[in-house]
């Protein structure tokens, strides 16, 4: 899983530092605001966050860290050209990435990556979505491709942009990975504001029998309803009641369980709270999040999508 301190590695360079550090530390309401960021660093060319840690690390390696700037730059570069060709050829655009990341010593020995395409047809905001899937050691992307609303009238493309898109979902993205510490977060690597899309960690579906797991109505007790939802999603019992979490109520010795949309965006509210954000999309769209699996095999929920979080007025 990703290592959340990586952000002081010594040797870690960050090409777009300006822009990142004022989006990390920050809440912009909307993409007027993100954008007013971005127009401060034009020398940045649109580009918010970081290469991979690992990308940096074997980067570190080679004689390219003597000009590690021009490299990076480079990367981010060549990387938004794959991303174009991959719309009609895969295979040309994943052949292109290995020798990329080869030439530079990102990949070593046996690694290697293939691009798959996935279904975004039901998306409002996302136009293409690729799994940049690593082979003996490679750690897997995931690439969000998000559609041009341009189209749209000033009035439609204002409503459209304030909480998503290609803007405030990195701003909001970056913004969590630095001030929200959890587990159940996705993290976010970098955003090519320019070419439209967005690199993260590819969070992988569970194939444990236990994200099957029907919550039932009524248990015995609130720890025997924690079981499941240990099982389910990766709660623990000290994690529920120590954010307060509510996930049901006593009555006549039984303990009655919320729904499963209440009690995960009660999880997420209360986590997310804390920075006085809260998530108003969740309950709502299922595609918000990802059971995947630990390093131990154990299911765990993540929040892979950072649109429609917003400021929470009332606390």
């Amino acid at each position: 899983m990703i290592n959340t301190d990586y952000q002081s590695h010594s040797n870690y360079m960050n090409f777009s530092g300006g822009i990142t550090r004022k989006l990390k530390r920050n809440y912009f309401p909307n993409e007027v605001e993100v954008i007013k960021v971005f127009e401060k660093h034009p020398q940045k060319n649109g580009i918010a966050g970081q290469l991979p840690k690992n990308w940096i690390e074997n980067l570190n390696q080679t004689p390219f860290k003597e000009d590690k700037s021009a490299t990076i730059r480079n990367i981010y570069k060549q990387f938004a050209k794959i991303i174009k060709l991959a719309e009609n050829d895969i295979k040309n655009a994943t052949e292109n990435l290995n020798q990329l990341l080869k030439k530079y010593g990102i990949l070593k020995g046996k690694e290697s990556y293939n691009i798959k395409k996935i279904d975004t047809s039901e998306s409002v905001y996302t136009q293409n979505g690729y799994i940049i899937e690593g082979n003996n050691g490679a750690k897997s992307l995931f690439v969000k491709e998000f559609k041009n609303l341009d189209y749209m009238s000033p009035r439609r493309y204002a409503i459209a942009t304030e909480h998503d898109g290609k803007y405030v979902e990195i701003a909001r993205a970056l913004q969590i990975n630095n001030q929200v510490k959890n587990k159940h977060m996705m993290h976010t690597y970098w955003s090519d504001t320019k070419n439209g899309y967005m690199v993260s960690e590819y969070v992988k579906p569970s194939t444990n029998s236990n994200s099957k797991i029907q919550i039932k109505e009524i248990y015995s007790s609130e720890k025997e309803l924690v079981k499941d939802l240990q099982k389910k999603y990766g709660f623990t019992f000290e994690e529920i009641k120590n954010n307060k979490i509510k996930i049901g109520y006593d009555y006549e010795n039984k303990f009655y369980s919320y729904p499963e949309e209440i009690i995960l965006f009660n999880y997420f509210s209360i986590i997310l709270g804390k920075k006085k954000l809260i998530p108003y999309d969740l309950m709502y769209n299922d595609n918000n999040y990802i059971i995947t699996s630990n390093v131990n095999g154990e299911n765990l929920i993540k929040l892979i999508d950072f649109g429609k979080i917003k400021k929470d007025l009332y606390h």
